[in-house]
Order: C-alpha cells, then sequence, then structure tokens
C-alpha cells in the first residue's frame, strides 16, 4: 500500500514490555501489514542485558546505558529525585545521540522516522532531510525537551494527551489511538474451569491487575484496597501479572498485611497468555497515580471485564463510570474498596458492564484504523519533505 521505510524507535523495547512497548510492536505488525519495511531499534545496555528480545520485526539494538531500572528503585527512596531524574535525563540524552548517529548515515535505508518520548531524535534534521515522528507517552515532556517540540514534524499521542498537549504546548497533538487486537482478546466460549482449579481459585472472587511494578501504577494502593475487600469478602484473590523494579517493596507490604496467601504473583506474562487471565477474572483493577492510555484496560473491555480504576489521566476516556466499570478518587483506597466489592457483589452488573466494555473496544480502537491513519500521515509528511 505504502512502500515507506519506516523506523520505530523505543528505547525500552528491549528492556520491559509495558503498554508503550506493546503498542510499538503491535504498529510495526500492521504498519508491515499495510506495505511498510519496518525496523525496530532499541537498547543493548552497557550494564547488564537485553532481557526482551525482539522477534519477528528486523531490528537494531544501540549500545547505550540504561539506568530506568535504577531509577524506578531510587524513586521510592528519600532525596533522591534529583539522581533519578538526572539519570533519566542522561538515558533519553546518550540513546537519543546514538539513534541520531545511525540514521544520519547517508547508507541507512530510511524514510521517516517515529520515536517513542526520545524529542532530541530531531537533531537527525541537521544532517539529513528526514521528516521525525515523535510518539508522546502521555503527560508533558520535561521542560529541557520543549525546545524539540517544535521541530518535531508532528507529534501523536492519545489519552490524557489528545485533550491536554496543545493547550498547554501550543503544538498539534496528531491523535492516533491505542488499540487492541480484538481476536486475541476476547471472551472464552466456556468457562475456565480447569484453569481456576489449577490454580486453586474454584470459589473465589478474582481480581486481576496487569501491568508494571513501577510508581505510577500505584500498587501500595492497590494492596491497601485489597486488604480492604479481603476483609469483606474473604473469598476474594488478588492476581499481579506483571514484573518491575518495585515487586519487592509490593511483597513486603503484603507480608506486613498478612495476604501472602490471597495475594499471587503470576510474573510478567507472555502477550498471548493474557486473555487466559482476563477470563479468570472478576473484576480488572487499575491503581494508577497517573496513566495516559492504559492497554489493560482496552484488553479488560476486549474480553468482557470490568474494571475499576483511579481517574486520573487519560483513564476517564476509556472508563467510563457506571457503563463498562467504575472509577474511583486517586489515594483513596477506601473508595477503590467500595467500588469493587459493588462489582464483587453484582454478577449481573458486571456481566453487562463487561458487554459494554467489548462494544466500546469494537467501535473505537482497532488498530487496523490506527496504523492506517498513521500510514496517511508519514506518506503527507514525506510528499512534503520530497
Amino acid at each position: 500500500m505504502s512502500g515507506l521505510r519506516v523506523t520505530l524507535v523505543n528505547y525500552t523495547l528491549s528492556m520491559m514490555r509495558g503498554g508503550g512497548e506493546t503498542r510499538d510492536l503491535a504498529f510495526a505488525e500492521h504498519l508491515r501489514d499495510l506495505g511498510c519495511t519496518v525496523t525496530l531499534v532499541s537498547v543493548d545496555p552497557v550494564f547488564g542485558r537485553v532481557r526482551h528480545p525482539i522477534a519477528g520485526v528486523p531490528s537494531r539494538l544501540l549500545r547505550a546505558p540504561y539506568f530506568r531500572e535504577l531509577v524506578y528503585h531510587l524513586m521510592v527512596l528519600p532525596k533522591t529525585g534529583r539522581l533519578a531524574t538526572f539519570l533519566l535525563n542522561q538515558d533519553i540524552r546518550t540513546f537519543s545521540r546514538r539513534v541520531v548517529d545511525l540514521v544520519a548515515d547517508p547508507g541507512y535505508p530510511i524514510d521517516i522516522l517515529q520515536a517513542a518520548g526520545l524529542y532530541p531524535v530531531v537533531d537527525v534534521k541537521r544532517r539529513r532531510r528526514l521528516p521525525v515522528v515523535i510518539r508522546n507517552q502521555g503527560g508533558l515532556p520535561e521542560r529541557w525537551l520543549r525546545p524539540y517540540v517544535p521541530r518535531a514534524d508532528a507529534v501523536i499521542g492519545d489519552g490524557w494527551d489528545a485533550d491536554n498537549y496543545e493547550d498547554a504546548l501550543g503544538r498539534k497533538l496528531v491523535v492516533i489511538p491505542g488499540a487492541v487486537d480484538v481476536e486475541l482478546f476476547r471472551p472464552l466460549e466456556s468457562e475456565p474451569i480447569e484453569q481456576r482449579a489449577r490454580l486453586g481459585l474454584e470459589g473465589r472472587d478474582v481480581l486481576l491487575y496487569v501491568g508494571r511494578f513501577v510508581p505510577l501504577k500505584n500498587l501500595p494502593l492497590l494492596i491497601s484496597a485489597f486488604a480492604l475487600v479481603h476483609r469483606e469478602r474473604p473469598t476474594a484473590t488478588l492476581l499481579l501479572a506483571g514484573e518491575g523494579a518495585l515487586e519487592p517493596k509490593v511483597r513486603r507490604q503484603v507480608h506486613r498485611l498478612g495476604l501472602e496467601q490471597v495475594v499471587r504473583f503470576l510474573g510478567q506474562q507472555p502477550h498471548t497468555r493474557l486473555p487466559e487471565l482476563y477470563a479468570l477474572a472478576d473484576v480488572v483493577v487499575l491503581s494508577s497515580s497517573f496513566d495516559n492510555s492504559p492497554n489493560a484496560v482496552l484488553e479488560a473491555g476486549a474480553c468482557e471485564r470490568p474494571v475499576v480504576a483511579t481517574r486520573v489521566g487519560g483513564v476517564p476516556r476509556y472508563v467510563v463510570d457506571g457503563e463498562n466499570g467504575r472509577l474511583t478518587e486517586p489515594g483513596d483506597a477506601s473508595d477503590f474498596a467500595r467500588a469493587t466489592l459493588d462489582l464483587l457483589v453484582n454478577p449481573t452488573l458486571r456481566a453487562s458492564m463487561g458487554r459494554a466494555g467489548r462494544l466500546r473496544v469494537l467501535e473505537r480502537h482497532s488498530w487496523r484504523r490506527s496504523a492506517e491513519k498513521l500510514v496517511c500521515l508519514y506518506q503527507s509528511l514525506v510528499a512534503s519533505a520530497a
């Protein structure tokens, strides 16, 4: 359809699998279906090793420091904010220079460059005539990054960014909605009785969290709320699917509250196994202090599972209170627990909210439509640069 040579840069793609990383993998797949030649670029860490090899799509790993895991540990310690910010900024600066060096080479085959949050890659335009698209990753860029914003040929995003980016920075945001594979994420035709039995979940009320163990997800709030739920509903079990630097802290909180028997740490799960986990859940929970456009909410909806989430960031664009889930006040464990209990005691309400969630996803969140919109943007930028 397009024949464009696209390089998608995601610094963390080789190291973690959160929503942003999953999104760029999906874009790569669907852009290829539309005729683009796609190369994914990520980090080969100077210290440590690649944790998530990139398979199925041509890729380049660039040697650079990777301090993000250390930063997540620092963020929960007192008086470390400046150091954490410095390390994150060094990551961005160093890796962006590596990207510029790669794609500025006249022999590197590329028509358009798209980078996730790495605004400094626009410096490549000083060395090569090349359209650059920045995918904003939720929230406003740090102040030192803002001088780069006008130099990007386009900034794309969704969620909270769609409502706030242009007003705050005076730069138009091209809305490219996140999406979900509705063939993979769908309700099962029969109840997952065997899976529940294998995990010892017969007769249990199952809550499911899918995501990283990082500060923005505010897992301490979720554990506190679950303790209140379990007090009222002893049959409740919480499944935590994910990994991250803050897992030891979460485990200590679970131990302190005496919840080891009813909170299960499942670790990072393959993308293809997530539908089975959603099928096990009665309610999907998300306790973030900020979230731009969480994939887990769309995946839960596609699997006809209601969501209880905090009213933060872009979450209200995806969870409509009373329609496909419940929204609670950020930081309020009691409110989160009450909303969760309301759904646990009402299976009819859960079922109706689940159906509404899938219908909402089918109507609004198609990877194919998002990729087609992205290709149209690429074509217009390439034509303008010619």
